[in-house]
């Protein structure tokens, strides 16, 4: 508020109606924090006829999601010893797509204040962190089964590795949000650590810990990133597509030199025989004239 959006006010606004690509999307840097969802995170088994005592049941609806994060980070960034979050991008897989998400959570009590930005990317985008030198140094691979009825949602997470699941429940409205944990009485057992620092606890403790690499994880990882890569296989193609345009351009050049050439040729044998015609006729013109 006091220096950002000033900045663009003044520098980048004003370009922007001459501007040959807008990217535009209804992402509020204002508005962000106030819609927040607020999010209880708790290890407490819950079964699957209190969740819809909690929903409307006109209005719940539910879904599958099998995801997995790979947490991306530059190597030589000081470190107190624990990977978090905030050394690293966060990329989603999911279905077949990509995702960076971006977490900036707030912790409150037992509410975690969740503001967030998805950005959707493609493979070749993920290929190319990898190629600046970005290294795989954990995952997570996980199950969330959702119910939401439009004001709240519940998750139940089943994370590889663990083994009880997590259920959050989301909202905007914090009452809400807490009056629904409490009939599922989940008082007393809320967590507000994030799943990359539960699996990473999860892990043994002996586990050696190779440039940020948990052993255990690390073959897991390098398929992942191979994965990626051979997903992204066309970012490689659009390194190698200025190269075929080049030669593609050189070839039309040559064409267009030879033809020029040819087109030279003919136009000087044409300036000759002209020259030669127009000499005859004046030289005709003149001998005419002396004959007169």
């Amino acid at each position: 508020m006091t220096t950002v959006f000033p900045l663009f006010q003044q520098y980048i606004e004003p370009h922007l109606v001459d501007a040959h690509l807008k990217i535009q999307n209804d992402f509020d840097p204002v508005l962000s924090p106030e819609s927040s969802p607020f999010v209880l995170k708790s290890t407490k088994q819950v079964s699957y006829q209190d969740i819809l005592k909690v929903l409307d049941g006109s209005k719940v609806c539910s879904s599958v999601q099998n995801f997995t994060d790979v947490y991306l980070r530059l190597p030589g960034i000081p470190s107190n010893g624990q990977l978090t979050e905030g050394e690293c991008i966060r990329v989603r897989i999911c279905e077949g797509r990509f995702a960076v998400l971006i977490r900036e959570p707030i912790r409150e009590g037992n509410f975690i204040i969740q503001p967030k930005v998805d950005f959707d990317i493609s493979a070749s985008t993920v290929a190319g962190l990898l190629k600046l030198g970005y290294q795989a140094v954990a995952y997570i691979e996980a199950s969330a089964v959702i119910y939401q009825d439009g004001k709240i949602l519940i998750e139940v997470d089943h994370l590889q590795g663990v083994t009880n699941p997590y259920i959050q429940i989301k909202g905007t409205n914090k009452e809400i949000v807490s009056s629904a944990a409490s009939s599922l009485s989940l008082d007393g057992s809320y967590t507000t650590k994030s799943y990359l620092q539960i699996i990473l606890e999860s892990l043994p403790v002996d586990d050696n810990v190779t440039a940020g690499i948990h052993n255990q994880q690390a073959a897991r990882l390098q398929e992942l990133v191979e994965f990626i890569q051979s997903q992204g296989g066309s970012f490689n193609s659009d390194l190698s597509s200025p190269i075929r345009e080049n030669s593609s351009t050189d070839g039309v050049l040559d064409d267009l030199q030879s033809r020029i050439k040819r087109l030279e040729r003919w136009n000087t044998i044409n300036m000759v025989l002209w020259t030669i015609l127009l000499s005859a006729l004046v030289g005709y013109s003149l001998y005419q004239k002396r004959r007169h």
